[in-house]
């Protein structure tokens, strides 16, 4: 984790860097099943693959990798062969590892882990802070590289809606 905490410097975080400073390997733009957006599998090595959907934007990818590195990190024990995320960020039997040991609360949590990684509290509070008051959602969704809604959401949790105009 302490690699992770050393590369949350400036925005946009270079989630692939931090990725392949542990040793695993990414794939943008994979060529995933329909309604998958991110996937982690073991590769013969022991080390890991993740991926993210080529059908989408790629501040989402952006996010469908944090979130696989989430439970890369988080939850490397219950990963087994691999594990995929629907558009939900749920696993489902519509990719190639649907993986039952990956509850509701692991999503959450792999979820809570990427907005971190992408969106770090400090660097969000800078952001607003030299801004000086003038600072909408739209200017910090694209700083960080992320959607409206996932940036929204990080603003909500800080509570600091306030201080962005058009979040809330």
């Amino acid at each position: 984790m302490d690699i992770v905490k050393s590369m949350l410097d400036d925005a946009p975080i270079n989630i692939e860097a931090i990725i392949r400073s542990l040793g695993q390997e990414v794939v943008k733009d994979a060529d995933l099943p329909a309604d998958i957006s991110g996937q982690i599998k073991k590769l013969p090595d022991g080390r890991y693959e993740l991926s993210s959907s080529a059908g989408e934007h790629y501040y989402r990818q952006r996010f469908s990798l944090a979130h696989e590195l989430g439970h890369y990190i988080l939850h490397n024990s219950l990963i087994g062969a691999g594990l995929d995320d629907n558009t939900k960020y749920r696993s489902t039997s519509e990719g190639n590892y649907y993986n039952t040991a990956i509850e509701l609360a692991h999503e959450r949590q792999a979820n809570s882990f990427a907005a971190s990684v992408l969106m770090p509290e400090k660097l969000v509070r800078k952001a607003i802070d030299e801004a000086n008051g003038d600072v909408s959602l739209s200017d910090l969704y694209r700083k960080f590289q992320v959607s409206a809604s996932a940036m929204n959401w990080r603003l909500r949790n800080l509570g600091l809606t306030k201080y962005v105009k058009g979040a809330g």
